[in-house]
């Protein structure tokens, strides 16, 4: 076969760049024979794509967004049809810059009849082969990477790199302010007849969090009726919203959830302590295809077991730059209830 190995070694070990940022790296190729080729390049792309259908009628809607597209030469013929790659230990190294206005890097996970939806960034370099070459040979080469079928004449590898882009609290107003959120549930007894009112105020000193941030949580419930309360569920839960010229479609997924039982709000308000984890930041800006938010839901458990839950949603933002200060202070529980 002759080509014992081909892969692409990043300069940045970790593999995460920032928008604008030069990414630079070495294409290894260690071949034990000659290899007749007509040219090495590299292939960089960046996209945002998504697809998913309406199970009612089975109709996919999907778009797509481009946003790096750039095919750089490692080695060209020279005017030639093709060169010879002497047999041994090659190194070509390359760098290309980002573009400054890209979105972050995103994978949704979705159920599989649902469809799915992602941003992602990847270099991958291309041994294009002399079509004399090709005949009674497989492409199959011993390394840690994607390789395309063995019917396929050119040899390839590609490598994914993630790109974050910057989203500061600080530029972001409302991340300072506190917010709160109130919701109530009406109860009824035997006859329809209504035996009191359930109120929850949810209750947050900021809106903007970073990735390793505590959110805490005030939780107060008023209850005004016969029932009884058997406690409560938190979930910090990601919507992704996809849309196409003529469709919109929301997913959403629990990223994270607490739960508390018994009779714990008949006493007092609760903290919910929640650590924000690593993930995608809140509007995933550059991108026209894909939003992405985030919400803290919280949802009662009652004695009321054939009764609609109370279920009471509180925006937040999601940011990689943390607050440096507060826009004003924030207030207490007691001061928030009053």
């Amino acid at each position: 076969m002759g080509l014992e190995s081909l892969t692409i070694e990043l300069d940045n070990p970790v593999g995460i760049y920032f928008p604008g940022e030069e990414v630079s790296g070495v294409v290894h190729i260690s071949n034990v024979s000659s290899k007749i080729l007509k040219g090495i390049y590299l292939e960089c792309q960046g996209y945002a794509k998504f697809c998913f259908n309406e199970l009612s009628s089975e109709t996919y809607y999907s778009a797509e967004e481009t946003y790096l597209d750039l095919k750089i030469p490692v080695i060209t013929n020279e005017g030639r049809e093709t060169f010879e790659l002497v047999s041994g230990v090659h190194q070509f190294p390359f760098a290309f810059v980002l573009p400054k206005k890209i979105p972050s890097s995103f994978q949704t996970e979705m159920l599989e009849k649902f469809g799915y939806g992602h941003v992602k960034y990847s270099i991958k370099v291309v041994l294009k082969r002399s079509s004399r070459q090709a005949n009674g040979e497989t492409c199959y080469i011993p390394f840690t990477g994607v390789l395309k079928p063995s019917w396929k004449p050119n040899y390839e590898y590609v490598l994914a790199f993630t790109v974050k882009t910057i989203v500061d609290l600080n530029t972001i107003p409302k991340a300072a302010l506190p917010t709160q959120s109130i919701k109530s549930k009406p109860v009824f007894r035997w006859f329809c007849c209504r035996s009191g009112l359930i109120t929850v105020t949810l209750y947050l000193d900021r809106t903007g969090y970073v990735a390793g941030e505590t959110i805490l949580l005030h939780a107060d419930v008023d209850n005004q009726s016969m029932t009884t309360l058997l406690g409560a569920t938190v979930f910090l839960i990601e919507s992704v919203d996809f849309h196409t010229h003529n469709k919109s479609k929301t997913y959403e997924r629990v990223l994270c959830e607490q739960k508390r039982r018994g009779r714990v709000f008949q006493e007092a308000p609760q903290v919910f302590p929640i650590v924000v984890p690593t993930m995608t930041p809140s509007y995933l800006h550059f991108c026209d295809i894909i939003d992405v938010s985030y919400k803290i839901e919280f949802r009662l458990i009652d004695s009321e077991a054939l009764a609609p839950k109370l279920v009471v949603p509180l925006e937040i933002v999601v940011g990689n730059v943390p607050l440096r200060e507060r826009a004003q202070p924030s207030l207490s529980l007691t001061e928030t209830y009053q």
